[in-house]
């Protein structure tokens, strides 16, 4: 019974890392504390127990004490796993990269504390030695990897920096520390899209100072997601009007352009509509008025495809339902086809865009875990979005840029709030082989409308 004593650690760390960091640590020396913390408590285990046995209870008392503890936080990635796509995903970026910081290390721990006891000399032993040597290199490099920062590539003579606003992170680059100020909201709930706007759109690092913003929950702002519960469209929209003022007091600039791509447009257009005088235009990119009205007509197009071409999909169509619907899981069906459908070109985006060399190996994963938990917090509760009545005017000029391969349904949307918006000026472009992410598909082109933009054509 004293021995079990030395399990008593593993139990207590599991509840407290669990109510510190339920998602998994948010910053590298989080994570190398939580490394360091698991390897002490599982050599304790190891030592107070005097069993190789504490291999095993140790990691299992600490997981156990984990799950209890997070029940009531809410997302795919703390929620009970799920035999889907994104539920395995969310294994994987959630409770398996948590194993891989505490479990891993609180095993290698358990076992070195536990062998020191024994000076047997037999082939059993030093086959155990042996892989305790192989998973703590393992640890090692695991903490290595994690402790490395993202880096941005400079920009000599001009700006080149990853910043804060509050929580909210910020990749900030242009020629000129005088450029004109453009501010960038990403699509996805908890998207980061760092990687695409310096690779496809480079080019306006030449006339504007791009600060491309990382949404709650995702990448850099990968801190802000919890608490779920204020995680609203009120919420997003006030973040975007937040990067806007820190924006416009760093740089000095009383008005910035606004730009946003896809779900980001939802709150970027209330936050034009809310301080006008914080910006000197709105392009709304892949731009939503009705998301709702939006995902049935994607719905309806995509389930007539599936009766056609694909009866599994069809099937997961029919058992969910027509949307809105309650969490990601709902959305995963016309979500995972979208670009077989429609050859939006959306499908690889997300892993694009959880490659930035901008991004530590531990935001890396925050892009796809934060996406998982973000989009099933936020985007159910833009069901009642609907910008034909809610934004029937913006007293700033107002561009939309569609791709030719857009999700139909959401054209006509667009269409329909466009007709009667009021703008002092309003235009709609249309581009040529390009999908939902027209922006990165015709960088030229989208470079040369935020020229017309600037020039107010």
């Amino acid at each position: 019974m004293l021995r079990a004593v030395g399990l008593l650690p593993a139990l207590v760390w599991g509840v407290v890392a669990a109510f510190w960091r339920p998602r998994g640590p948010i910053f590298p020396y989080e994570a190398l504390v939580i490394i360091a913390v698991s390897v002490v408590v599982g050599v304790v285990a190891g030592r107070v127990y005097r069993s190789r046995a504490a291999i095993v209870w140790a990691p299992v008392l600490f997981a156990a004490a984990g799950e209890v503890t997070r029940v009531g936080f809410s997302g795919p990635t703390v929620d009970y796993p799920r035999a889907t796509y994104l539920g395995v995903l969310a294994l994987v970026v959630g409770r398996g990269l948590y194993a891989l910081l505490t479990l891993l290390p609180m095993g290698v721990g358990a076992a070195y504390g536990a062998g020191s006891r024994r000076q047997s000399r037999s082939a059993w032993r030093f086959a155990g030695q042996f892989l305790a040597a192989v998973f703590a290199l393992v640890v090692v490099a695991t903490g290595v990897v994690v402790a490395l920062p993202g880096r941005v590539a400079p920009i000599t003579g001009g700006v080149s920096e990853l910043a804060y606003a509050g929580k909210l992170g910020l990749m900030i680059r242009g020629a000129r520390p005088n450029l004109p100020v453009l501010l960038f909201v990403p699509d996805l709930p908890g998207g980061s899209e760092l990687a695409a706007m310096r690779d496809r759109l480079g080019v306006l690092e030449q006339r504007f100072l791009v600060a491309t913003l990382d949404r709650r929950g995702g990448g850099r702002s990968f801190g802000d997601l919890d608490p779920t519960p204020t995680f609203t469209v009120d919420d997003e929209t006030h973040n975007v009007l937040a990067a806007a003022d820190y924006l416009r007091a760093r740089f000095r600039q009383d008005r910035i352009y606004l730009v946003a791509h896809g779900g980001g447009t939802i709150p970027a257009t209330l936050a034009a509509q809310e301080q006008p005088t914080d910006f000197l235009a709105y392009v709304g990119v892949a731009q939503l008025a009705d998301p709702t009205a939006s995902d049935r007509g994607q719905y309806d197009d995509t389930l007539a495809w599936a009766r056609s071409h694909d009866t599994r999909l069809a099937a997961a169509l029919t058992q969910v339902g027509p949307p809105p619907y309650a969490n990601i899981y709902g959305y995963e069906p016309m979500l995972l086809n979208e670009d077989r459908v429609f050859g939006s070109g959306n499908d690889a985006a997300l892993v694009a865009d959880a490659q930035a060399p901008e991004l530590s190996a531990l935001e890396k994963v925050h892009v796809l875990s934060g996406f998982l938990d973000s989009f099933d917090a936020f985007y159910p509760r833009t069901r009642d979005v609907d910008f034909k009545t809610q934004v029937p005017a913006l007293s700033i000029p107002v561009y939309f840029v569609e791709g030719e391969g857009e999700v139909p349904a959401r054209v006509r949307e667009l269409g329909l709030w466009s007709s009667v918006l009021k703008a002092p000026h309003k235009q709609t472009v249309t581009v040529k082989d390009a999908g939902h992410r027209a922006m990165f598909d015709q960088p030229a082109a989208f470079a040369n409308l935020m020229a017309r933009v600037v020039a107010g054509s």
